[in-house]
């Protein structure tokens, strides 16, 4: 893949041209029972267990199908703790027309003390040279908030941002968004109306 900047992701690389074809594949809920598209399993340590600087993200460790409500499984995010919880992995795996899962998003996500928030660093399409950087954060609505600095092999920068919203602890909503000339928009058709919900099995 080449170093030039396209837009990423969750942020829209791949994704928009793969939308109407991941349409028709398994919806989002069905795939709570057995996890498919590969069978990468994390563990979920409690909250309680938690150290008490991660515990905004907590809710989010674990492996989760992501896409429209009642239609397509368009990726999954899984969020597993590191050694001694010291930091979080995170990576993003795009699901094709097959059902196969593709690598799009890998690193990791750690507290940063002196801002009260959490750095991250991805390898977006891992080889590419392209990545991703910004911080993880809570607003005051209680949202998780992803905001996503996304530079190019080619020096390009372009800036998203991934709002996780809880339903229950099972379930979010998640909007992917670009900033614009005119403000935020979705990232793709659909969009800002995505569900999340864990994988179990």
């Amino acid at each position: 893949m080449s170093g030039k900047l396209r837009g990423c992701g969750v942020c829209g690389l791949a994704l928009a041209t793969a939308w109407s074809a991941l349409l028709a594949a398994v919806p989002v809920e069905s795939a709570l029972a057995g996890g498919q598209h590969g069978a990468h399993q994390s563990s979920e340590p409690s909250i309680a267990e938690t150290p008490e600087s991660y515990a905004a993200l907590a809710p989010l460790i674990g492996e989760w199908n992501v896409g429209p409500p009642g239609a397509a499984t368009a990726f999954v995010e899984r969020f597993s703790w590191g050694p001694n919880r010291a930091y979080i992995r995170f990576s993003v795996a795009l699901i094709g027309a097959n059902g196969g899962e593709h690598l799009h998003l890998d690193g990791m996500v750690i507290w940063n003390a002196a801002t009260r928030r959490f750095d991250y660093l991805l390898a977006v399409e891992p080889g590419s040279l392209n990545q991703e950087q910004g911080e993880f954060y809570r607003n005051d609505d209680g949202d998780i908030i992803r905001d996503v600095t996304l530079t190019g092999a080619d020096g390009s920068v372009a800036s998203f941002r991934q709002t996780f919203r809880a339903m229950d602890d099972r379930r979010f909503e998640v909007a992917l968004m670009r900033r614009t000339d005119g403000g935020w928009a979705p990232t793709f058709p659909g969009s800002d109306q995505l569900v999340m919900v864990r994988r179990t099995g």
